[in-house]
């Protein structure tokens, strides 16, 4: 069960990146071929109009075939015939509707759950808020003079501090109250902290802003990792390939509906980020095309162009195997 619950959320994920390249193409008068969930042999196949919309045995994949993406065509409707900004913005959509789809599926988890605020809910046992005399129903209002309106801003200003002591002002009742507080490092949080637990507060507007700034950080999280892998600081033995993803997914499945809809958001991420790196057979690499041709003033020629992502897509169907391989020797 979990497998296929695996199998659908990546399928899921991957669709929606297809579809933006899909919809940003049509709506710009550009042909489609073909839509394409997954790679290999087609398991169905229906054509409406131009478009042929496939559905294919390995699923951890999909592509949008667009007339003359790779070659000439003489067709006025080809994507290479379209003005360079349509182009861009048509490679661009992918990755672009996986972040847009991340954002939405937080949205629902912080709708449903609530987004946290800076008032204490709890206060954790010998952490210096305890020990400051700060309690549950306190609003944080002020930290060392800067309004908090956020739980985020007051996360912000615990962590900016370090383990300086801070001046905090608590909205108690009708009461204003100033606490001094010494944040701690705390080695299993990996963080400096005050030890308070927020209380969660449920509306339209919050589980908004909660949702971008999740989507923000999940976002600088993975650059932050794609980073590291290319300067050395993490090593290509440890990214997972789809083995280890569809494991990955099945374990937080089993932890609820929630969790899983907040894992598949930071996979979107990853996929919609790792897709805009500027390597061929990526949209990062045809985007690098495009912006190539707006300052050059000329394109390369389709076939050059097209024999560049042919080996790239070697490439990564090489580190795809290396990360699966990698993933099975983990599991076993």
């Amino acid at each position: 069960m979990t497998i296929l619950i695996s199998i659908i959320v990546l399928s899921v994920l991957v669709m929606f990146h297809e579809f933006g390249h899909f919809i940003v193409a049509k709506l710009s008068g550009a042909r489609v071929n073909e839509f394409s969930i997954g790679f290999g042999p087609r398991l169905f196949k229906k054509k409406y109009g131009e478009t042929e919309y496939s559905f294919r045995a390995l699923l951890f994949g999909g592509y949008v075939a667009l007339e003359g993406e790779d070659e000439k065509s003489s067709d006025p409707r080809a994507i290479v015939n379209k003005p360079w900004p349509v182009r861009l913005a048509v490679f661009a959509a992918g990755p672009l509707m996986n972040i847009l789809l991340a954002f939405l599926l937080l949205f629902i988890v912080f709708f449903n759950i609530g987004s946290p605020i800076p008032q204490v809910k709890s206060v954790m046992e010998g952490y210096p808020a305890e020990k400051a005399g700060i309690v549950p129903g306190d609003k944080i209002v002020m930290v060392n003079n800067t309004k908090i309106n956020t739980w985020e801003e007051l996360e912000k200003a615990i962590s900016s501090n370090g383990e300086r002591v801070l001046t905090i002002e608590i909205q108690r009742g009708n009461q204003i109250l100033q606490k001094q507080v010494k944040p701690i490092f705390d080695k299993n949080a990996s963080k400096v902290m005050i030890g308070i637990v927020p209380d969660y507060e449920r509306s339209i507007s919050l589980a908004f802003k909660t949702a971008i700034n999740q989507t923000i950080y999940f976002s600088k999280l993975i650059i932050l990792s794609l980073v590291m892998l290319v300067t050395g600081k993490v090593s290509v033995n440890d990214i997972m390939g789809p083995v280890g993803i569809v494991q990955a997914v099945g374990t937080v499945a089993k932890t609820g509906v929630i969790n899983l809809l907040a894992f598949s958001a930071l996979i979107s991420v990853n996929l919609g980020l790792f897709n805009l790196l500027p390597l061929p057979a990526l949209d990062g690499g045809r985007i690098l095309f495009v912006l190539a041709e707006a300052v050059r003033g000329k394109p390369l020629p389709p076939e050059k162009e097209g024999y560049i992502h042919y080996l790239g897509f070697l490439l990564l169907i090489a580190l795809l195997i290396f990360a699966t391989y990698r993933d099975i020797l983990r599991i076993f």
